[in-house]
């Protein structure tokens, strides 16, 4: 039979592993206006702790059928990016990505599509593109691609904030400061990410 500190102390780590808010928000993913798979994004708080999760899947035509699994998963602590990782799956090959915080700097290790990055990152990175998908930028915030461990700057652009990421320029819409679309430029096949 267990005792009543061990209890408490069962009761006490659980509560303190629950979160205090959960988000959930799910995409559609469009080429030329036609569906080509879904994307998920969860965002979960705790008293100092931000984590984001990013699910997105599919299918699409390019000279031949092109699949694609992509999952990523970022935590912050008091608004500070931690530690971001990604995954992609395709018939294209798998790629990874890993940027982790370690003695005030990033050491990144990013392997994409026809990419590859070690170089580290030294300056405090508070955006980066898990969070676009739940808070309006802040013009010329300094922003970080998960999957590329590149930074950029925010760029208001009129009705929508511009990114540049290893040469493609991805657009970020918002109304009232919620997320409505982004449309992304990309090697293979530009798309755009519309929330449902």
């Amino acid at each position: 039979m267990l005792g009543k500190p061990f209890l408490f102390l069962l009761l006490g780590v659980l509560w303190m592993n629950k979160a205090l808010a959960q988000e959930t928000i799910s995409f559609d993913i469009t080429v030329a206006g036609i569906k080509i798979g879904e994307m998920e994004a969860e965002k979960k708080v705790y008293p100092t702790i931000e984590n984001y999760e990013i699910k997105s899947k599919v299918k699409f035509w390019f000279f031949t059928w092109v699949e694609v699994v992509f999952e990523a998963y970022t935590q912050y602590d008091k608004g500070i990016l931690l530690e971001a990782k990604s995954h992609t799956t395709s018939n294209k090959g798998d790629f990874s990505s890993q940027i982790l915080l370690v003695n005030q700097q990033y050491l990144v290790n990013a392997n994409s599509y026809k990419f590859e990055n070690t170089n580290s990152v030294k300056a405090p990175i508070y955006l980066s593109t898990s969070k676009l998908y739940f808070e309006e930028p802040i013009d010329n915030s300094l922003f970080l691609a998960e999957n590329f461990g590149l930074l950029s700057h925010v760029r208001k652009k009129g009705v929508y904030y511009e990114v540049e990421v290893n040469g493609n320029k991805n657009r970020f819409y918002y109304e009232n400061g919620k997320f409505v679309k982004a449309v992304m430029q990309s090697p293979i096949k530009n798309y755009v990410v519309s929330r449902k």
